[in-house]
């Protein structure tokens, strides 16, 4: 296990008030402890939808936040749709991230989109 502990944010997000983030939100804490990386903040969005403008997207702006603030080094989040569905948002979500240093696990995959040394992960050009 690694000797400094990476700081994370986890984002989970349903569609429905009738699902719950709380398989997500514990594979994603789980992952976490076992890769060394500490959970600065879990963002849980119930009731929206993936297809919601950016301008709705409150999660993705505290992601942002915490990226542009230097808190946080990777996000973690269960599969791609949970960022959103519409693959403009998605694109320029990570892009966003990439241009702070900051890497997007994709767990279903597990797959990071930026290399230990900061560059581009080839195999996550699949996002």
């Amino acid at each position: 296990m690694p000797t400094t502990l990476t700081p994370v944010a986890i984002l989970a997000r349903v569609s429905t008030d009738k699902q719950a983030n709380v398989r997500q939100i514990h594979e994603l804490r789980q992952t976490a402890e076992e890769n060394g990386w500490t959970v600065v903040e879990v963002i849980e969005t119930t009731g929206l939808s993936g297809n919601a403008n950016d301008a709705d997207r409150h999660d993705l702006d505290r992601v942002r936040e915490l990226a542009s603030a230097g808190a946080i080094r990777k996000v973690l989040v269960h599969e791609v749709s949970r960022i959103a569905r519409r693959n403009s948002i998605a694109h320029k979500f990570l892009e966003e991230l990439e241009a702070l240093g900051v890497s997007l696990y994709w767990h279903a995959q597990r797959i990071e989109t930026l290399l230990s040394g900061g560059k581009r992960n080839p195999a996550a050009s699949i996002m």
